[in-house]
């Protein structure tokens, strides 16, 4: 009862303060975290400072920049139209929809993207830093992998992160059990059962593999 009331206050908040210019507010969940997304009809500075103090800042995007940003961002937008809901006004993202030519581009910068910081990164840490690094990993994922299941349009059906790496290891003929194992530590359910050093290198190979999958895709819109 406490969390749905603090959600009600925090959607009265918004409304005030943004009256008028607030087009909808809806929320959404991102791996392990819900947000609210405040869409408006224009943003300027007064605008920013006015919802600052919030205990919960909203992301805060235009109409028009919700619309145009869809082929920009695709795997953002995706993971949003997937896990929404509306709380406030107007039902903004029920005719956008995601291009997976533009999806399977942004897929494959991401996991490119990712392999080459992650190399860097292991070049840079040692002891402490490189299990930072470690649990770190899988949780920037899970967006990326929501976006692989829609792309090839594999089951959608999934209910935890268990399910959703499976599936995506069936689909695209992957081996993610490394990324469950760390799924599992992060979330106190499993404890390191190898070197550091094995876990970088399984990922790493993963990043590797699934970008040249995503690189040879053929997607026709």
């Amino acid at each position: 009862m406490g969390d749905c009331m603090t959600a009600d206050t925090q959607i009265e908040k918004l409304t005030d303060i943004l009256g008028s210019n607030l087009v909808a507010l809806l929320q959404y969940h991102t791996g392990d975290e819900t947000r609210l997304l405040a869409v408006c009809n224009h943003i300027d500075f007064t605008t920013l400072r006015s919802i600052k103090p919030l205990k919960e800042v909203p992301l805060v995007m235009t109409k028009e920049e919700l619309t145009d940003g869809v082929d920009v961002f695709p795997i953002e937008f995706l993971n949003i139209k997937q896990h929404y809901k509306v709380l406030h006004g107007e039902d903004c993202l029920a005719d956008i929809t995601i291009s997976k030519k533009h999806l399977r581009h942004q897929l494959e910068f991401e996991f490119r993207s990712k392999l080459i910081h992650l190399r860097e990164e292991y070049l840079q840490f040692k002891g402490k830093d490189l299990e930072h690094l470690i649990l770190a990993a899988v949780p920037t994922l899970m967006s990326i992998l929501g976006a692989m299941i829609y792309l090839k349009d594999l089951r959608n059906d999934w209910t935890d992160a268990e399910e959703l790496f499976r599936i995506v290891a069936d689909g695209y003929g992957i081996d993610t059990q490394v990324l469950e194992d760390i799924y599992g530590i992060k979330h106190k359910t499993a404890k390191m059962s190898k070197d550091k050093e094995q876990y970088i290198e399984h990922i790493i190979r993963i990043l590797s593999d699934i970008g040249e999958i995503i690189d040879e895709l053929e997607v026709n819109k």
